[in-house]
């Protein structure tokens, strides 16, 4: 069974792109685990999809965003109500009350320490014991039922925010890098003018025009710059990270 596995690892890593729709799933989890095979990847060649670079981003930056402060403190909610439930399993000994005391002259050997009782023993019990218990139970299992409904939630809240966001930021990264080909047209258009302006063949009304459209141009780019600027802002706010550190990777 061994040498089975040798053969088949080896075999695996040479050729895998021919052979791993064909191995049974048990050998293609270890073919994958030894080319270091991301999970979105392993998906993507059982299924035979081809994964885009983009749907990579979002996995991760979905990722970041659910690792942050929010997500943090609802898990430790989780963790409180779980912990309040432990202690309403022992509040009944809690509420059990014992009680002891010895008569005084059979502690210091009085003569009449023959009298009766010598000592005392009691034990209290509230009436209402088994009711608050069952209570206290049934209000710590729907604290840990809220808390898990709270954190889902928010990490559903979450992953939509922060791929409409990402939308956003891809919007206004297109509408930048169109406005600067439209200002590069118009630039060549000034220059061109310039040289006609020169050679006397356009007027100096024309060539303002011109320059006034290209100055337009240059004012709706720094528009698109900010508006850029303010969407990675947004989204970085999200995640927790810079967004180039996950566009990089």
């Amino acid at each position: 069974m061994k040498k089975y596995l040798i053969v088949i690892l080896f075999y695996g890593h040479t050729s895998t792109a021919q052979t791993i729709s064909k191995m049974p799933d048990s050998i293609r989890k270890i073919v994958d685990n030894y080319n270091g095979v991301s999970n979105l990847s392993k998906k993507s060649r059982i299924q035979n999809v081809e994964i885009k670079e983009e749907d990579i981003i979002k996995e991760k930056l979905v990722d970041f965003a659910l690792n942050n402060d929010q997500i943090k403190s609802a898990a430790t909610n989780i963790l409180i109500s779980k912990i309040a439930r432990k202690k309403a399993n022992t509040s009944l000994l809690s509420s059990v009350t014992l009680g002891a005391n010895i008569n005084e002259f059979a502690i210091t050997n009085s003569k009449v320490a023959t009298l009766l009782p010598k000592y005392n023993l009691g034990l209290a019990v509230p009436l209402d014991i088994f009711a608050r218990n069952k209570a206290e139970k049934n209000t710590a299992d729907q604290l840990i039922l809220v808390s898990e409904f709270q954190k889902k939630l928010l990490e559903s809240n979450l992953k939509a925010k922060v791929l409409v966001q990402y939308e956003i930021y891809k919007e206004k990264l297109s509408l930048l890098q169109y406005q600067k080909i439209s200002m590069e047209d118009n630039l060549s258009d000034y220059e061109l003018a310039q040289k006609n302006f020169k050679d006397a063949i356009i007027t100096i009304d024309e060539l303002n025009k011109i320059y006034r459209a290209l100055t337009a141009e240059k004012a709706f780019l720094t528009t698109k710059e900010k508006d850029l600027n303010i969407a990675v802002i947004q989204l970085e706010e999200i995640i927790g990270v810079p967004l180039k550190s996950v566009l990089n990777k």
